[in-house]
């Protein structure tokens, strides 16, 4: 239950709403006692509760017909609704409840009575919410689990016969075709990522998250992936970033991109575990490239490196190099050197 049930009362006497709103507020209520119909709606959408207690008969206005206006409204329609009358006529209590109260409290009102009425439908909705929950979950554990069976046998297939077709043509095999095979490859990884990623939200004993996919759709919210592929590309040159995106991108693989250190120092804090490979320039401005090279491999040890160079190396970068192994990519370069690099380094 709520620690804070939130009240709207309506009654057209003042005695009434002040009673019921001084009684409620000592029990640990918040109420909003309202004596003007004619504003109600507007008032209940402001106050939005979590209860509307609403006297029946309010002179000039009928507690039913607002009841109903209550109904036709989306935005209120789940709130429930409690009457308040000193007719005990039972037709008038059914009328009530045919117009969409859950319950009929009679004037003068006990307020120990009106509270353990109040305690009672607040417990009954908890638990109605707590089975939806679990039924929400139950479909959402069989789809998951039905998802991974009827998939993972056909991306099974799909896997091992390009990685036939791959050692089969080895020799033979075309640089384009190197390229088709290999988006393969990485698609069928990103489709059992995904999985792996429902998989966890199957193991979890929250209710899953939904998130807004369009105007009027909703798609579940998957925990952040630990196993994607992003390769980070760091150059001051725009040329050179795109010309290397674009490559990287045609592998089917996510690109980060930065122009500085600082916003490599950025990107690889946040999301280090998920890039596999750093494309870097040796000088980027008035800054070195190796500074990124001893941060990746201080906080991310598995990054492999590649960097990139247009001028000549010095000694201190040249032992790094050779020390660590890491790949040269020179500039000017074309696109196979790109993609052979790449494909080097995760193959």
């Amino acid at each position: 239950m709520k620690d804070k049930i939130r009240i709207y009362v309506l009654d057209d006497s003042i005695t009434v709403t002040t009673y019921i709103e001084k009684s409620l507020h000592a029990l640990g209520y918040t109420v909003y006692a309202d004596n003007n119909p004619s504003k109600c709606l507007s008032r209940i959408k402001e106050f939005f509760p979590d209860l509307i207690i609403l006297d029946i008969d309010m002179n000039e206005y009928n507690g039913l017909d607002i009841c109903r206006q209550i109904q036709k409204d989306d935005s209120l329609a789940s709130i429930p609704i409690i009457f308040l009358s000193n007719i005990t006529d039972t037709n008038v209590v059914a009328e009530g409840i045919e117009a969409g109260a859950v319950d009929y409290v009679v004037k003068p009102v006990d307020i120990n009575q009106l509270d353990a009425r109040i305690k009672i439908l607040f417990k009954i909705l908890d638990d109605t919410a707590d089975e939806l929950k679990l039924a929400k979950m139950n479909m959402v554990k069989a789809a998951i689990i039905t998802m991974h069976h009827e998939l993972n046998q056909p991306l099974s297939v799909i896997l091992l016969s390009a990685e036939m077709l791959e050692s089969r043509l080895a020799k033979n095999l075309e640089k384009k075709d190197e390229v088709l095979l290999s988006r393969i490859k990485n698609s069928v990884e990103k489709i059992n990522d995904i999985l792996r990623r429902f998989n966890l939200i199957q193991e979890q004993d929250k209710e899953p998250e939904l998130v807004n996919y369009s105007e009027d759709s909703m798609m579940l919210k998957l925990p952040k992936s630990t196993y994607e592929r992003k390769v980070l590309v760091i150059d001051d040159e725009e040329d050179v970033r795109k010309t290397i995106t674009e490559v990287i991108s045609q592998e089917g693989i996510d690109v980060l991109e930065a122009k500085s250190i600082k916003e490599a120092d950025d990107i690889i804090k946040r999301q280090g575990e998920s890039i596999s490979t750093i494309f870097c320039d040796i000088k980027i401005g008035k800054e070195s490239g190796t500074e990124i090279l001893h941060l990746s491999r201080k906080l991310y040890p598995n990054i492999k490196f590649i960097f990139i160079t247009g001028f000549n190396i010095s000694g201190d970068v040249k032992l790094l190099i050779k020390e660590f192994k890491i790949p040269l990519l020179r500039k000017p370069f074309s696109k196979k050197m790109i993609a052979a690099l790449l494909r080097h380094q995760n193959g």
